[in-house]
């Protein structure tokens, strides 16, 4: 672990670490004070005082997300749904095919008989799968951007035809869990569209062409498939993850060459060389919860006192800060023996198709108001915490080193995020108590010693 530069600890402190071991033992049983209370004062030469603040004010307030890289996980988000209380998201892919090897061939005179886009599930899902999709596929009229990290406000251009078997769409009742019967094959849970014979065409059209010699060709030929959602519904949809690493995720192309009655199979695959990415649209906030719509919109930042929203995919953030955290430093020496900040769920706000986030994530304001992880997280999860606790129904974070790093001037008092851990392809959402709150408020519960 990094050592911790602190000069409040210089000269004797290793003295008095001795001495506070002893009177640490008394941290839980003085938890619950409210007031200052010593002990132990027989025991060393300096005055040390321990304390409890389970009170410190508390700002927060809901804020629109960044975009967020969709990019590097092996899932990717599909689906729209519209949510009561946060409004309506679609999820739709980009993404490239592969050739299966350089110099492919497809044999002489091959003649199309299908072709399908093939997606298998990962399982996981948010919302109602039981209400239909109309999914569409198009050509991708550019390539994708050189960039390294892909976000999930990327735009790249596509041709205006759908190249799915019906133009109008491929109608689709999500079953992320369900097997999918094939030939007399049960495969496992996948999503199979079938595309266009003039698409299937153009790539038997590209057999021993130069299209075929190497992917940098065939990716002139085919620069990747747009996968997206009609938008409009009236109930409340699903997003789903899907596996796009997986083996089965590729184009199916079925021919037979000329004068042969054999159906041959070709994978044109989505593999960790194809670039993909997400593309995430949030669709206003007028048909949300009228006060995260006065934050957001009105910005009645105030509101936040009552209740905080959390979207993952990029779309909303709970902003937290400790505007009284300095009148600590005025102290004159301060360890911090804990610091934990306590996020209560509001329970109104739950329901079987939309349960919390199962985990969330604080990062903290740099100078430059970038956002980094805390210190405490890179101890462990464990340690750092943020995982949804159902019998308490809140999540808990030790911030215990980002409190002593900002007491001690090694990092600006600038505030913390609060966002979906691993936002790019989880699919949740949560309403939170917010610091105002007569009963169980989010809060920041700090234990400390004073040494004088």
């Amino acid at each position: 672990m990094e050592k911790l530069n602190n000069p409040r600890f210089y000269g004797d402190f290793f003295g008095l670490l001795k001495a506070a071991c002893f009177a640490l033992c008394a941290i839980f049983v003085l938890a619950g004070c409210e007031e200052s209370d010593e002990i132990g004062l027989d025991l060393i030469d300096s005055h040390v005082r321990l304390q409890t603040i389970d009170t410190l004010k508390v700002l927060a307030y809901t804020m629109p997300d960044d975009s967020v890289a969709t990019n590097f996980a092996s899932t990717n988000v599909l689906g729209v749904i519209d949510d009561p209380v946060f409004g309506k998201t679609r999820a739709s892919i980009y993404t490239e095919t592969r050739l299966a090897m350089n110099d492919l061939s497809l044999g002489e005179d091959p003649v199309l008989d299908s072709i399908h886009l093939v997606m298998a599930y990962t399982g996981q899902y948010y919302g109602n799968v039981e209400v239909f999709h109309n999914i569409r596929v198009y050509e991708l009229s550019e390539n994708f951007p050189e960039a390294d990290t892909l976000f999930s406000s990327m735009d790249i251009p596509h041709k205006p035809e759908p190249i799915t078997l019906d133009p109008g769409g491929f109608l689709l009742r999500p079953a992320p869990t369900d097997s999918v019967m094939v030939d007399t094959i049960l495969l496992p849970p996948h999503i199979r569209i079938p595309l266009s014979p003039a698409f299937g065409q153009k790539i038997i059209d590209a057999n021993g062409t130069p299209a075929f010699e190497n992917v940098p060709n065939y990716l002139e030929a085919f620069k990747g498939l747009f996968i997206t959602l009609d938008a409009q519904t009236d109930e409340t949809g699903s997003l789903y993850s899907l596996n796009m690493l997986a083996g089965m995720t590729s184009l199916e192309l079925f021919y037979r060459n000329q004068g042969d009655t054999v159906s041959r199979m070709q994978r044109f695959p989505i593999n960790e060389f194809a670039k993909r990415s997400s593309r995430v649209e949030h669709f206003g906030f007028d048909e949300t919860h009228e006060v995260l719509r006065a934050q957001v919109q009105d910005q009645e930042l105030a509101l936040g006192d009552s209740l905080l929203f959390v979207q993952s995919l990029g779309v909303l953030r709970s902003n937290i800060h400790f505007p009284h955290l300095e009148e600590l430093a005025d102290l004159p020496r301060v360890l911090i023996n804990k610091a934990q900040m306590v996020v209560p769920v509001d329970v109104d706000f739950v329901t079987e198709l939309l349960p919390p986030s199962r985990q969330l994530l604080l990062l903290r304001y740099t100078d430059d108001d970038e956002l980094e992880f805390l210190r405490d997280f890179q101890v462990g999860q464990s340690y750092f915490g943020g995982v949804f606790d159902a019998a308490t129904n809140q999540y808990t974070f030790n911030i215990t080193q980002y409190v002593q790093q900002v007491l001690d001037d090694i990092h600006p008092n600038k505030g913390l995020a609060l966002v979906v851990a691993g936002a790019g392809e989880n699919m949740s959402r949560v309403v939170l108590r917010g610091p105002g709150r007569q009963e169980n408020p989010m809060r920041l519960e700090i234990f400390y010693t004073v040494f004088e």
